[in-house]
């Protein structure tokens, strides 16, 4: 599959599980980077060029910006870890 069909797969699966837009980046330089930022009227996903490696680290990356999404805030690693324990 193409690096930008893989992205767009995504964005979708965000979009779909929280019922909101968001705008998905790539970061080419912190391939670890998992982040969102919520300040502005769509939230923006920010993750490390590793998704396209590893697919274990794009579901997390899926799985925490989903839970920033829902909470309306930054989730702490060590709460998110307790999310991934439930699921």
């Amino acid at each position: 599959m193409e690096d930008h069909k893989f992205v767009d797969q995504i964005r979708d699966k965000i979009e779909r599980m929280t019922g909101r837009e968001v705008e998905l980046r790539v970061d080419q330089d912190d391939a670890g980077q998992i982040g969102v930022e919520l300040g502005g009227d769509i939230p923006v996903v920010i993750l490390g060029n590793h998704i396209m490696q590893y697919s274990g680290f794009a579901r997390m990356g899926i799985e925490y910006a989903v839970a920033c999404i829902r909470e309306e805030r930054a989730i702490d690693p060590v709460e998110f870890h307790v999310l991934l324990a439930r699921n």
